[in-house]
């Protein structure tokens, strides 16, 4: 049993917030089991000089591209060429593609990050030996090899039936193997993957219930390639739609320009976004809709979306998610909210994830407060989104595991 002294600041259901001084969290067998003003007993871990949010959640990030954040370009299909597909290929020496998935976890958690939504380079030698430091870190993954058979360098190129295999096999051996570690079918996006290949990964993630990540309408030239690739089909998101890529276990990273009709095919299928503004900004891709989003009830929620994402701090993307909507007044509650419990929501785990309440999972994240700061839930709130860096990140537990803390 682990007792640990702190300040609750977790989202509700209703995107309101609950803030609670010197609580007592007691911890058994990865779950919180009680939360009390009063201490169980004298043994404790004192953290009431931070600050304690539920884990944080990312819904979008490129393993392969932690170390190629800020590679300026003038729009996302020059970025890919210029960049990062040279920049996956290195992972194809197992040497370095151990090192960068430790250097990636490590990072996560230093960030206090505790569940990421994970694209791995087209190599099945580097997802595999990325679930390993998965697991050997503690991280809570869902995590997918990206796949491409066509239109990409010969250097990530794969055969479609042996990526279809090699996708299947690190299913079987990772999903769930622990009750971290879950496996995402990952074609990266329609202009680089046949219909064979979509039909195939529709086909057995709708079989087995398993989860589907691509991205969808990031960027003006990217849609004009998509019309040019598939003729017959009147949108973006009706590609994915005849291919069975959609359903409530995708995740749809960017869905910028999307129409009315676009959206209504992702409310009946239940499809869910991953916004990534910092990326958006970074590659000037355009704006999220958000209000449209809102009102066609199209669940979404953040994701850092490194390398074009600039930090794998989540606060940071809480920050950029306000700034980049000019007509929908983002409230410091929302936003910590859709890096939370919404993202718990969108992968349908909000019954085991993303608030602090008794018989969730421990994935706890503290962050130090300011001496002087006014310790009112929104002032809390307001420097954790505007003024806070990964200095900040006190301490990241997952599953009642304490997977990191700051030294000194």
């Amino acid at each position: 049993m682990i007792q640990i002294k702190t300040n609750i600041l977790t989202p509700l259901i209703d995107k309101s917030i609950l803030f609670k001084q010197n609580q007592y969290i007691k911890i058994e067998n990865s779950r919180i089991i009680d939360i009390s003003s009063e201490k169980f007993s004298d043994t404790y871990l004192d953290y009431s000089n931070a600050v304690c949010l539920p884990g944080l959640i990312d819904l979008h990030v490129h393993l392969s591209q932690v170390n190629v954040r800020g590679k300026h370009a003038d729009g996302l299909l020059q970025w890919l060429d210029n960049y990062i597909f040279t920049e996956e290929e290195k992972a194809n020496d197992p040497r370095y593609a151990k090192d960068i998935a430790v250097q990636f976890f490590a990072n996560l958690l230093s960030c206090g990050t505790t569940t990421a939504v994970v694209y791995v380079a087209p190599n099945p030698s580097a997802c595999d030996i990325a679930f390993q430091e998965a697991q050997e870190a503690g991280v809570r993954v869902i995590m997918g090899q990206t796949l491409m058979d066509r239109n990409c360098p010969d250097f990530l190129c794969r055969d479609t039936n042996r990526s279809l295999e090699e996708a299947i096999t690190l299913y079987h051996k990772w999903n769930k193997t622990t009750p971290l570690l879950e496996y995402i079918f990952t074609p990266r996006f329609a202009p680089v993957c046949s219909s064979k290949l979509m039909k195939g990964i529709g086909k057995f993630a709708s079989d087995n219930k398993a989860y589907i990540q691509t991205h969808l309408s990031e960027n003006k030239q990217e849609l004009k390639w998509v019309h040019e690739l598939f003729p017959d089909s009147n949108s973006y998101t009706e590609v994915y739609e005849k291919h069975q890529l959609l359903g409530e276990k995708t995740l749809l990273g960017h869905a910028i320009h999307l129409s009315d009709e676009e959206m209504n095919i992702l409310t009946q299928t239940k499809s869910k976004i991953t916004h990534c503004p910092d990326s958006n900004f970074f590659l000037h891709s355009g704006t999220f809709h958000l209000q449209k989003i809102l009102d066609h009830n199209i669940d979404f929620a953040l994701g850092s979306d490194v390398g074009a994402g600039t930090t794998l701090y989540m606060p940071h993307i809480m920050k950029m998610f306000i700034y980049r909507q000019e007509e929908y007044h983002i409230t410091l509650k929302e936003a910590l909210y859709y890096s939370t419990l919404g993202a718990a929501k969108v992968l349908g785990k909000e019954g085991l994830l993303g608030s602090i309440e008794k018989g969730k999972e421990a994935d706890l994240t503290f962050i130090e407060l300011p001496e002087n700061l006014n310790r009112m839930p929104e002032e809390i709130l307001s420097y954790l989104i505007y003024l806070s860096d990964p200095a900040n990140i006190f301490a990241t537990y997952i599953a009642g595991q304490e997977r990191y803390k700051k030294k000194g």
